[in-house]
């Protein structure tokens, strides 16, 4: 009895496996900190800005990552001897990490634009 349990759960993340397996080599960025211009100082703002960029970028990666394993997974499953198409969730999934990648990389970049504007209304030249 043990041993049909165990072939099952076996045989069920097998096949599970694949779909899981090919964007988890896709890394999400971690946001940067934002940034408070209030009481930032103008060294502080230029290395936010560097952390801003360096996350976009790699989100920009990340995103590419994603799209790139998506399309391998829809070619390999094009390809099985079975021609079965790839599960329409793997690719929900995907638009759904990408969408929510983007709206951080919005997020990420009106934080720091606010940051800027309390900064120079702080510090008027």
């Amino acid at each position: 009895m043990l041993n049909k349990i165990a072939m099952t759960t076996i045989f069920l993340f097998g096949m599970a496996a694949p779909a899981l397996a090919d964007s988890s080599s896709c890394y999400e960025p971690i946001a940067p900190a934002a940034v408070d211009g209030n009481t930032a100082t103008e060294d502080q703002l230029k290395s936010a800005l560097k952390d801003v960029k360096s996350f976009i970028q790699a989100s920009d990666d990340y995103q590419t990552c994603l799209l790139s394993d998506l399309a391998s997974q829809k070619k390999k499953a094009a390809q099985s001897k079975d021609k079965t198409p790839l599960d329409p969730s793997v690719e929900a999934d995907v638009n759904n990490r990408i969408k929510n990648n983007q709206a951080e990389k919005e997020k990420v970049g009106a934080e720091f634009n606010a940051g800027v504007q309390a900064y120079k209304a702080k510090h008027p030249q």
